[in-house]
């Protein structure tokens, strides 16, 4: 577990390496996910600048940690690599790896006040990331488009 203060927890964005999908839950419950191939799932949230709270950009998630206040929590799946890695605004960094061979790693990130709380935890290979959703108590929450109004 590894909590970052408060300075660490506001400025700038989180980029997370060597993810394969990540899922997301804002503090109204809506819940979503992105993987590294492009692909989406449940509802997207966007910021007031029109990005993605949670996302990918290239093979990097993103965590827009001026808009932390809406999240509530999200999960970060592990590439087949086995390694993660975190980069905070400053250039600091932390990693997460596991030898090959070894359970994958999830990396759960918490919102706890105004801090961010990480977690590390280990999994099975073979689980794909619909069924970790469901293990971590993610329920996508099913994207609407808004229908044009009737003109008559």
């Amino acid at each position: 577990m590894l909590r970052l203060n408060a300075r660490e927890s506001a400025i700038g964005s989180l980029i997370v390496s060597g993810t394969s999908a990540v899922a997301w839950e804002t503090t109204d419950l809506i819940a979503g996910a992105a993987y590294a191939d492009g692909g989406t799932e449940g509802t997207s949230v966007s910021t007031t600048g029109n990005r993605a709270l949670v996302g990918y950009d290239g093979p990097d998630a993103i965590v827009s940690l001026r808009h932390l206040h809406r999240l509530r929590r999200a999960l970060f799946i592990g590439a087949a690599s086995g390694v993660i890695g975190v980069q905070l605004f400053d250039g600091s960094s932390f990693t997460v790896s596991t030898p090959n061979g070894s359970p994958l790693f999830v990396l759960s990130l918490l919102r706890v006040g105004n801090l961010i709380e990480f977690r590390a935890e280990p999994v099975t290979r073979e689980a794909t990331p619909a069924q970790l959703h469901r293990e971590f108590g993610f329920s996508m929450t099913p994207h609407l488009t808004a229908r044009e109004p009737r003109r008559r």
